[in-house]
């Protein structure tokens, strides 16, 4: 008797934890980080002498994730060249360099020319020499990010 006594308590009690169970949402809400890059917010516009063979890059910081995207929008300088283009790229920096995961050589325009989603941190812009100047010349660019 004391057996089934204790089988049926157990059972009752099984039954009991199983009905709390059914009223409560099992998922939880916590507050993480959006997988959707944010809009870019922010516009930094940036200019910078540019020697043949060399390589300069502007450094940013981005709170949250988002897009990226650099335009570069002038070069002046004497006898350039018909076609120039130049190696632009996003990365992140380190120490006196910028390496970066991305890079087009691109000629000037209106429209970004180089795109992508990143962040939250610090990251760079990186133009460089495709090879093609003769000159020195001066670099004119801007980078919109969030």
């Amino acid at each position: 008797m004391f057996a089934s006594r204790l089988l049926c308590t157990l059972a009752c009690a099984v039954g009991t934890l199983g009905l709390a169970a059914c009223g409560k949402n099992s998922s939880t809400s916590t507050t993480s980080p959006s997988s959707l890059p944010a809009d870019a917010s922010v516009s930094e516009s940036f200019s910078s002498p540019l020697n043949v063979g060399g390589t300069f890059f502007y450094s940013f910081s981005m709170a949250a994730y988002g897009n990226v995207a650099v335009t570069l929008t002038n070069i002046t300088g004497s006898d350039l060249p018909d076609g120039l283009t130049l190696n632009v790229g996003i990365g992140r920096p380190a120490g006196t360099t910028c390496t970066p995961s991305l890079s087009i050589a691109t000629a000037p325009g209106d429209t970004p020319q180089v795109t992508g989603s990143y962040g939250p941190g610090v990251f760079c812009v990186v133009i460089s020499d495709s090879g093609l100047l003769t000159a020195p010349v001066k670099v004119d660019a801007a980078v919109a990010h969030s």
